[in-house]
């Protein structure tokens, strides 16, 4: 039995993050889940997408309620079918947002001390959490992370983008496009796309994971260097090694210094990171290669909105070939 028809069976809840803190990036001093592309908020194509795909149970969107429901009706979307949509209102950050709202899909969740939960039967319950401003989501992307995901072997498991599928999104010749910032690992490179299975209840550090967002693709280095400081003494000394590999790269890559580059993504394996992380949040680990790049397909500046904007049809055009040539097939996708 193949990974892919052993888990098709199961069901998650999704979180749609969708709030706005001081570390949410802005684009044209706007939230980014609210651009338009060709008339049409960006969290309303990914709304669009995750109501049809087969693996997932019920949408709840984190955010500014007032505005997602404005947002939602200005596109008469219908918030009880396919799938039932819950708003929850925002927290102070990234992690709360989740993490509070994981707490709502739990029955009487949010009234049951935590210590209580994590020996409960929703000590093992997994959610999954998607961006709010990837509007090539795709459900077909989205299916293939779920049945791929060996949700009972780990307990965070983190959607990988390897470059390769995403170079025919880069600029050229005049046109606009998005460079990414990316994980330089030995074996490739990957961007973070953002899709994540986990069972939060399992996750033992998770005052961490806020840290980890806000660290993601800093530039700062004196930023970095404190954050480095801080995991002394909470990590193992060899993935101290790994933490440093990984940041002079994207350090290197950002100034286009490509030698050094090479030289230092020797230091850390997939497995380093899988287990560095894993040691961090005291959980079980691991990343997955997507090889779709819709998810990935994310805007952090301007530019890529721009970019987004003025290529969508085209670039929409590329992500169906890509499907329609990747051996997974819709034989794996779950209905109803």
């Amino acid at each position: 039995m193949n990974d892919s028809t052993r888990y098709r069976h199961k069901k998650y809840d999704v979180i749609l993050v969708a709030g706005e803190g001081e570390s949410s990036y802005k684009v044209y001093h706007q939230h980014k889940a609210f651009l338009k592309i060709n008339g049409k908020c960006i969290i309303n194509y990914v709304v669009e997408a995750l109501q049809q795909v087969g693996s997932i149970k019920d949408i709840y969107i984190v955010g500014s309620k007032n505005i997602l429901e404005l947002t939602l009706n200005e596109e008469a979307v219908d918030c009880h079918y396919p799938k039932t949509i819950h708003l929850v209102e925002q927290q102070a950050n990234l992690y709360e947002n989740i993490f509070y709202t994981f707490l709502k899909t739990i029955p009487e969740g949010e009234d049951t001390p935590i210590a209580d939960l994590e020996k409960s039967q929703y000590r093992n319950r997994a959610v999954l959490i998607v961006p709010c401003d990837s509007p090539f989501l795709t459900p077909h992307e989205v299916e293939y992370f779920i049945s791929h995901s060996d949700i009972d072997n780990y307990d965070h498991i983190l959607g990988l983008t390897p470059e390769e599928a995403l170079e025919r999104f880069y600029p050229r010749e005049n046109l606009p496009g998005i460079k990414m910032a990316y994980l330089h690992l030995r074996e490739k490179n990957y961007r973070i796309n953002n899709l994540h299975l986990v069972k939060p209840l399992r996750i033992a550090n998770r005052e961490y994971i806020q840290q980890m967002y806000q660290y993601r693709y800093q530039r700062n280095f004196k930023k970095i260097l404190m954050f480095g400081r801080s995991l002394l003494g909470k990590i193992k000394l060899k993935y101290y090694r790994c933490y440093i590999g990984l940041q002079l790269c994207q350090f290197f890559s950002s100034i286009g210094w490509m030698a050094p580059v090479n030289y230092f993504k020797t230091w850390t394996t997939n497995q380093d990171m899988e287990q560095c992380i894993s040691n961090l949040l005291d959980t079980r680990f691991k990343g997955l290669e997507v090889p779709y790049p819709g998810a990935a397909l994310d805007i952090d500046r301007d530019s890529d909105y721009e970019a987004i904007r003025s290529r969508y049809d085209e670039w929409h055009g590329l992500l169906n070939s890509a499907e329609n040539s990747h051996p997974y097939t819709s034989e794996h996708h779950v209905t109803g």
